[in-house]
């Protein structure tokens, strides 16, 4: 079934506000939309049709709202999802990716890489760019000659840019000419939509799920202190910071303040990121229930309940849970499998899961974040060839295969015997699979994420638990579904004016009255127009 971008479907389409709730609702999440006098061009645009693949079972189900398939094991005959080989074995492909893992061997010297290329029958070459430095590095890449693949995370003029230098993918994709790559038809309308621009398809979406951020908690320290990990009240949540809380013990309740204000806001059913009402919009950090929320938080950081250097930038909070030294974080859904490997060891007591928002009050019905549905968009190289768009999607369309294919163990895992094996149904990583296997090709194009944690079907079991509970939570930002020029380039400033202010007022070094001058700034610095440049974008999308 394909899906033209109405109205109605742009905004029930988009996802939410996972980046925009990790930071704070300073503003809203990234965007990948067009620019408000494109809006109405693109509303026609006729999505790829959603066609999920069934080749593969999950042991614990999906459901429509948006909870991810479950595997407790990887399938013992994994089967052939990809049955022809996208090239021929002569072609090169080029590729700028952001990279969040250490940078690999190079090809020459990386067996896991050589098998990918040689399962493409393509001989692909990565330009990497360690995430730090990926903001520095992409206008250099934009200005010059484009590599096949670019992954976009945000740039200004982005709808002009890929006017200028990137493929119109609108005959490739469009409505059922997807079916040719049924493993991109596996993406969710949702997803697609954040490649919409300039009237056409102009990119692959990076898949990102619904459930967003988490607050991680250790169940096991909750427990020993007598106490409830699913406090039912916001009174009850104060009562659980505090029982946990020893320094004496070197034991805090929290790390991050900026999210325990955020969580304190979900506790509320405040709006995500921005409010929309009859086409206005208002910024949640302009609603009496912000202040209501940083005056909480203030009074948390007062009575001591944070880690001393909970306001460090590049704080370990995921050390400091794991080591127990804070009991509650907020971290994004993606976060779960990296807790499990790093710290469920043999025979330790450790134990995590994620706590949903109480009630503020009796009258509160809480909420939580949409995660956005895409993390970014590879961009293709514009060209005329058309066998060669064709060969770059038979490429994106083999690493998209999803958990459960062969395709996707030789993605992620590699060559069984060499990068990794086969421990009791699961993949373990061999010492060589663990420095070779760093290529992320998975920012090229990706399967939607899996529920799986190799050695750990209990905590596989938990995290579906918490997302059939969760999802249905779930509220998108309105924002998410249009873009504002004037966001995408004064973000940072934005978004550290109120970072800063916000930090001040927790700290008590200021009082609230501080996040009212704060807000001046903010509105006349470019929030004003971020906010008249949403409303035209929304009036132009009816």
């Amino acid at each position: 079934m394909s899906e033209s971008m109405s109205r109605r479907t742009l905004l029930r389409l988009m996802g939410g506000t996972a980046a925009a709730a990790a930071a704070g609702p300073t503003l809203s999440a990234c965007s990948s939309s067009p620019t408000t006098s494109q809006q109405q061009q693109n509303s026609g645009v006729q999505l790829p049709s959603y066609i999920p693949y069934q080749g593969v079972k999950p042991d614990l189900a999906p459901t429509k709202d948006g909870v991810m398939s479950g595997f407790l094991r990887y399938p013992g005959t994994p089967i052939v999802g990809v049955p022809d080989r996208p090239g021929t074995g002569s072609e090169e492909l080029t590729a700028f990716i952001q990279q969040f893992r250490p940078i690999p061997p190079a090809a020459s010297r990386n067996e896991y890489w050589r098998n990918v290329n040689d399962k493409l029958g393509v001989t692909l070459n990565l330009q990497m760019v360690p995430s730090a430095n990926y903001a520095d590095k992409l206008p250099t890449v934009l200005s010059g000659e484009l590599p096949d693949f670019t992954m976009i995370v945000n740039t200004p003029n982005l709808p002009q840019l890929l006017d200028a230098k990137c493929q119109n993918l609108s005959e490739f994709l469009a409505g059922d000419a997807i079916k040719d790559y049924p493993m991109l038809a596996n993406l969710r309308p949702e997803a697609w939509r954040t490649t919409v621009f300039n009237g056409g398809i102009y990119g692959i979406p990076i898949p990102r799920e619904r459930v967003g951020v988490i607050w991680f908690t250790r169940v096991d320290i909750v427990k020993a202190h007598g106490l409830n990990p699913a406090p039912a009240t916001f009174a009850e949540f104060k009562e659980l910071a505090k029982g946990v809380t020893n320094p004496k013990e070197n034991r805090w309740a929290f790390h991050g303040a900026p999210g325990v204000r955020d969580l304190i806001l979900r506790m509320m059913g405040a709006p995500v990121g921005w409010q929309e009402e009859g086409g206005k919009f208002t910024s949640i950090n302009e609603l009496d229930q912000t202040k209501q929320a940083i005056s909480d938080t203030r009074e948390l950081v007062k009575a001591g309940y944070f880690h001393p250097d909970t306001f460090t930038q590049g704080a370990p909070f995921k050390d400091w849970i794991g080591g127990g030294r804070v009991v509650m974080v907020s971290d994004n859904y993606s976060a779960w499998p990296q807790y499990v490997t790093q710290y469920l060891k043999p025979n330790s007591p450790v134990q995590f899961d994620g706590m949903l928002p109480p009630k503020y009050d009796a009258g509160s019905t809480p909420n939580l974040g949409r995660g956005v549905p895409s993390f970014s968009t590879t961009a293709f190289k514009k060209t005329d060839d058309k066998e060669r768009i064709k060969l770059m999607l038979r490429v994106a369309n083999y690493l998209a295969a999803p958990f459960g294919t062969q395709e996707y163990l030789i993605n992620r895992y590699g060559k069984e015997g060499v990068d990794y094996t086969m421990v009791n149904g699961d993949p373990i990583l061999t010492s060589k699979g663990e420095v070779e296997h760093t290529a992320e090709f998975y920012r090229i194009a990706d399967a939607p994420w899996p529920l799986y944690e190799p050695g750990h079907p209990e905590e596989t079991t938990k995290e579906h638990a918490y997302q059939v509970k969760a999802v249905p939570m779930t509220l998108a930002n309105p924002a998410d579904a249009l873009y504002s020029e004037t966001y995408n380039r004064k973000r940072n400033t934005l978004t550290k004016l109120l970072d800063d202010a916000l930090a001040e007022v927790l700290q008590g070094r200021k009082d609230l009255a501080a996040w009212d001058e704060a807000m001046d700034r903010w509105r006349k610095q470019g929030g004003d127009q971020v906010r008249k440049e949403y409303e035209e974008a929304f009036a132009a999308s009816k």
